[in-house]
């Protein structure tokens, strides 16, 4: 279809605007490392256009739109970026599968040249890519098909000067010979504001419903940003937060002292996208603009210095020595179920004093950290036992102090200690900086893992087992076997793996009660997995047989049930999670008849093929 240019804009700035806010305020917690790249679309067009089979129709031209030809560094430039049919045939360009949780569509080519040849920098050079739809457009002859792109978001533009914008796509078209993909050019021209300029750009972008405040990077903009932030503008902020001066991370840090307790927080946030990062920074999910690992690093460089940390490094103290916020009245649980540790029981504000001090903190702030880490654990002793209950992570501020002190401990914290440990927090780290070495440990260890390695408090629960050297002692396989008991089910998850690795057939009996008799998925395929190591035999295959009756677990057990019978490990499911209780029952029944038969068989080692089960009926569920 043919969008009309000026619905088009709109519907482009707002849709872009909505989605850059959420990426944004998601960025800026959980933001991490990814490696970095510099490129504008080809990888992704020539991963398409490898795969065209539709010749380059003849009569398709691409032009290029805009409402200017000039523009201000820090607007955004919508582009109408318009397929047309200047031939006699109708013609089919496809669109989309390109979109899913990126910041523009990837298989559009964009780049802007300035008059010396160089080209703008792409500002989401690491580009996620989720796929999405896709579908052909028909033109006509004499039609045409148009597509708005935000020009910002494939080309940053923050020099000013004369640049020629090119645009193409694949439209899933192959070239060959003379035919080539048709691509649209334009030139427009970007020129820095003066400061009255400036304020009159960040006063329409305020009056607007829908503006891109990161695009305003250009020192220029400082100003006019900093005296509505200060009012309470919280898109201002924003702008600031991408402003790469000392004089913008200065104001950051000064807004920190607001009375606004969210302006205080936000600015906080932003002040964490330029801190220099720390060597022990996890990589994380989201890279999303504006605050990509280039960008921050490029913050870092240009707008950090080291003058700021004693002022920050109070204010972390400050926010670690702060309780939870109250909940708003009305508030509903996040999700989770017994002993699920939900971030809105918590306080956002140990989550910032933690990051802070793992960028820029010292050893002589180890005792707020340590403090805040006492109060977090101090919770975390109803175990997690609910099958939705995540048992995989620790609660997310508890994780950033423990980075925190990681990062402490790096730069010259020693003061854990045998005989030297005092609170939750202190045994737990002791544990945890114990993980990576080898053994063997000191009789202290052991007497500490017996004393404080199990109770009440999973995570230290966990740390200990993760303190554990390999081989397993001896001496450590009742302390392990004993986990396996353990009410919290992250707890027995990470025990299972232990007692997989340890090659001890003396954890099988345990383990196959756990796949018999438990229901949360990741503890069952933990327990699966350990008990098929230690050679689990016919207890074992009769455990898996009879959890294909469980609506959660039959997809699961099916797999290893099959797997073992095949010996490749690979094994059958059903590809359906929506089947009813006698589907399931017949399916339990169908292989205790099967083990049942071909009991001598198995015990000798015999490997069923394929083919062969496949013949059976009702085992692999191939009639339904």
């Amino acid at each position: 279809m043919t969008a009309s240019p000026g619905k088009a804009l709109r519907l482009c700035a707002s849709a872009r605007d909505s989605q850059m806010m959420t990426r944004w305020f998601c960025a800026l917690l959980l933001a991490g490392l990814v490696a970095a790249q510099v490129c504008v679309g080809d990888d992704e067009m020539n991963h398409w256009a490898a795969n065209a089979k539709t010749p380059v129709p003849d009569g398709a031209r691409v032009t290029l739109h805009t409402e200017r030809n000039e523009y201000f560094l820090g607007e955004e430039v919508l582009v109408r970026f318009v397929l047309e049919n200047t031939g006699e045939q109708p013609f089919e360009a496809e669109f989309g599968g390109d979109y899913r949780g990126a910041s523009r569509a990837l298989r559009f080519n964009v780049t802007a040249v300035d008059e010396t040849g160089q080209a703008a920098e792409d500002p989401d050079p690491s580009k996620m890519r989720m796929g999405g739809l896709t579908g052909p457009e028909k033109i006509p002859a004499g039609g045409a098909h148009t597509n708005t792109l935000a020009l910002m978001r494939y080309c940053k533009i923050v020099k000013p000067g004369r640049y020629t914008v090119r645009a193409a796509h694949d439209f899933g078209w192959k070239e060959e010979g003379e035919r080539k993909r048709p691509v649209g050019e334009t030139v427009l021209t970007f020129r820095e504001p003066t400061p009255d300029e400036a304020a009159a750009v960040v006063d329409g972008l305020l009056e607007a419903d829908a503006a891109d405040f990161t695009l305003l990077t250009h020192p220029v903009y400082f100003a006019p940003l900093l005296r509505h932030a200060k009012t309470g503008s919280h898109r201002a902020l924003l702008g600031l937060g991408c402003i790469a001066t000392r004089e913008a991370t200065e104001a950051l840090t000064a807004l920190t002292a607001s009375d606004d307790p969210d302006l205080a927080l936000a600015a906080t946030r932003l002040l964490l996208m330029r801190l220099p990062p720390p060597a022990n920074e996890r990589p994380s999910f989201w890279n999303s603009p504006p605050f990509t690992r280039e960008f921050r690093q490029h913050l870092a460089e240009n707008a950090w210095d080291d003058a700021f940390a004693p002022t920050l490094r109070a204010w972390a103290a400050e926010l670690l020595q702060r309780p939870p916020a109250a909940k708003k009245p009305g508030a509903k649980p996040s999700a989770g179920g017994s002993g699920y540790f939900r971030m809105d029981d918590l306080s956002e504000e140990a989550v910032l004093g933690a990051k802070i001090m793992q960028h820029i903190g010292t050893p002589d702030d180890a005792p707020v950290v340590l403090k805040a880490m006492d109060r977090t654990l101090g919770p975390m002793v109803s175990p997690r036992n609910d099958p939705k209950d995540n048992i995989l992570d620790l609660p997310q501020p508890l994780r950033d102090l423990i980075s925190a002190m990681d990062a402490l401990h790096a730069r010259g914290y020693d003061a854990i200690r045998e005989g030297r440990m005092s609170g939750d927090a202190q045994i737990l780290l002791y544990f945890h900086w114990l993980a990576d070495e080898p053994g063997p440990r000191s009789p202290r260890w052991l007497v500490l893992l017996d004393t404080f390695g199990k109770g009440n408090c999973y995570p230290t629960t966990l740390a200990a087992l993760a303190s554990i050297p390999k081989p397993l002692p001896d001496a450590c396989v009742a302390f392990v076997k004993g986990r396996l008991e353990e009410k919290d089910l992250g707890v027995c998850r990470a025990a299972c793996e232990i007692a997989g690795e340890s090659g001890n057939t003396a954890f099988l009996e345990p383990l196959i009660e756990i796949v018999a008799t438990e229901q949360h998925e990741w503890l069952f395929r933990a327990a699966s997995n350990a008990a098929k190591k230690l050679g689990g035999g016919d207890e074992l295959l009769q455990a898996w047989a009879d959890r294909l009756n469980d609506e959660h677990l039959y997809n699961d057990a099916l797999g290893y049930v099959s797997g073992a019978i095949l010996g490749d490990g690979r094994g059958f499911r059903t590809g359906r999670t929506d089947h009813s209780r006698a589907t399931r029952l017949a399916l339990r029944d169908a292989w205790r008849k099967f083990l049942a038969d071909n009991a001598d068989d198995l015990r000798q080692g015999k490997v069923f093929t394929r083919a062969e089960l496949e013949a059976i009926p009702g085992l692999l569920d191939r009639q339904q």
